[in-house]
């Protein structure tokens, strides 16, 4: 069986490098992603000089304050993130359909197996791919190659910041057992405790213990990491939808108005369905992300979604209202879809209901009136009402204050 060729992409502090490669003159400072001015607000990112200083991921803002008070600190960009993501996706797909890509993290996964051929050796894949990112964005990834993804993200904890490594075929387990146990990928946090209070720090002492020996304190957990242990990791690289459509939305300000979420929320929907009645696409998975102030991303999904803009903001809605379970200010909002080729021009699932735009064919002329005014006046030509900021409704999350009693 011909040993599968696996390249892993990595961007690290991806926000930071986008947002120090858009601005130049920070490129030497310590950076910090984070959300200024909440009093809960933690680091999302930072750059290495930064990370020198010892600033971490999920530090809270103020003790980053009081060590260096005069870092600089952005607010995240998350618009900005996936729009790189999205570049970079673009380009992989140039040389393999296999690519899987990460959330807004500058992750990518690449199965190249069999294309030698077409473009050459894998490491000349890996190489001309780096080339093209650093020529587009000024961004220089880490990238590995190995025959499956616990290698290849394992040899990039390696050599970060930057740098390249090769694994080849059969020395999986060689170069695993120099490792650190905590650089090991697919172990939880409380796992590699168990594992170091044994006094095992590195996986070569790890890897002489048998499954039998592994399901004392992991039971059930004991057979995949014994295949962690030893580089084996039978996953494939899980394929990213080209067709999908992403939409987001930023707030210029982070916000918990219910009002305010949807007015950022419905031209997001109605930006995804009349993409999909231009082209004629049917609507599968619909996927809401939120991220919030503080860093913290939350994704919910349903199987199926319309493609007339009442029904499928109500689809939203539900969606944001089962994803929103924290008191967070919220950053940014990111609605996706994926898409097959098109079923008729629309596509309305059905939305129970007694309300007018719960018809499906008095939805679709609607809609159709509506795109052909924004196709002559503009895109902000006419709106629906949810689009329309209310500023001073109350947040449902919000905590009631209870006065005392007289």
């Amino acid at each position: 069986m011909t040993p599968r060729s696996i390249i892993h992409l990595n961007i690290a502090d991806f926000a930071a490098r986008v947002e120090t490669c858009l601005s130049p003159g920070l490129k030497k400072a310590p950076v910090v992603i984070a959300p200024a001015g909440g009093p809960r607000a933690r680091v999302f990112d930072m750059n290495e000089q930064a990370f020198q200083t010892g600033v971490r991921k999920g530090m809270n803002l103020s003790s980053v304050k009081h060590r260096d008070p005069g870092i600089r600190i952005l607010p995240p960009r998350f618009n900005r993130y996936a729009q790189v993501m999205r570049i970079i996706f673009k380009q992989a797909l140039a040389y393999t359909p296999i690519v899987e890509s990460g959330a807004g993290d500058g992750h990518f996964f690449l199965d190249i197996t069999g294309t030698g051929r077409l473009y050459g050796p894998p490491p000349d894949v890996a190489f001309r791919l780096k080339k093209a990112i650093l020529k587009e964005f000024g961004l220089d990834p880490i990238w590995s190659l190995a025959t499956n993804k616990l290698v290849a993200k394992a040899a990039t904890r390696m050599v970060k910041p930057v740098g390249e490594f090769i694994v080849g075929p059969g020395e999986e387990e060689t170069f695993l057992a120099a490792l650190p146990i905590e650089l090991l990928p697919g172990l939880s946090k409380q796992e590699i405790q168990t594992i170091t209070q044994f006094n095992l720090t590195r996986v070569a002492q790890a890897q002489p213990l048998t499954r039998a020996q592994l399901s004392i304190p992991f039971d059930q957990r004991a057979g995949r990491i014994h295949q962690l242990l030893h580089g084996v990791d039978p996953e494939p690289v899980i394929r990213s939808r080209a067709g999908a459509i992403t939409v987001d939305h930023e707030f210029a300000t982070e916000t918990n108005e219910a009002d305010e979420l949807k007015a950022g929320l419905f031209p997001m929907v109605a930006a995804l369905g009349r993409q999909a009645r231009h082209h004629g696409l049917r609507l599968q998975k619909l996927v809401l992300s939120i991220s919030y102030a503080d860093g913290i991303c939350c994704q919910k999904a349903m199987p199926q979604a319309t493609t007339n803009d009442i029904p499928m903001f109500k689809q939203a809605w539900t969606l944001f209202c089962s994803a929103w379970k924290r008191r967070v200010y919220i950053r940014h909002l990111s609605l996706s879809c994926h898409t097959a080729p098109g079923q008729g021009r629309f596509q309305n699932v059905g939305i129970p209901g007694p309300g007018p735009w719960d018809h499906p064919a008095r939805a679709d002329r609607v809609d159709l009136a509506m795109d052909k005014i924004r196709s002559r006046f503009g895109q902000t030509a006419i709106q629906a009402g949810a689009a329309l900021c209310n500023p001073g409704t109350t947040n449902r999350l919000k905590p009631k204050i209870s006065r005392p009693a007289p």
